[in-house]
């Protein structure tokens, strides 16, 4: 977590793995925790903190904002990441999605009863869609999207 500014007991980070959001920052006081959206600077999450503190903590993100998106920017992009398949395993119980980031989706076939009570052929006739955002099987009609699996 690397911390951008310590001011008046509030400690301001962001965290190193957040890569599919828009910019911002979080902000944490003993046992008291926030996440501002920074463009513009209104809360997204809010845990503890009373009105006036929030208020306060805006204030203080409004003022030091070239700091922080500064400190920040090598950590957050500015664009929003679209998750790309570049391969697919389906077993009997699992169906296995490969990322172009490197990541893998493991999800439950229970999820997908048409693939469930497909053939091991069935299962294993998949094509990608749209580029890697999306998985086709022909023979079943069955389309998912890779979002929507990181959503699940």
């Amino acid at each position: 977590m690397p911390t951008v500014l310590k001011t008046k007991g509030y400690r301001f980070f962001f965290f190193s793995n957040e890569m599919n959001e828009p910019i911002h920052i979080h902000v944490e006081s003993a046992d008291k925790y926030a996440k501002f959206w920074l463009e513009p600077v209104v809360l997204a999450n809010n845990s503890g903190f009373r009105s006036f503190e929030l208020s306060k903590i805006r204030n203080l993100i409004i003022e030091n904002e070239k700091l922080i998106k500064r400190n920040g920017m090598n950590i957050l992009p500015v664009k929003q990441f679209t998750p790309i398949a570049t391969d697919v395993k389906v077993t009997s119980e699992m169906l296995q999605v490969y990322l172009i980031d490197g990541r893998i989706i493991s999800v439950p076939l229970e999820w997908f009863p048409k693939l469930r009570d497909a053939s091991e052929k069935q299962r294993n006739n998949w094509r990608l869609i749209g580029g890697g955002i999306g998985i086709h099987w022909e023979d079943l009609d069955e389309d998912i999207s890779v979002a929507g699996l990181l959503g699940s």
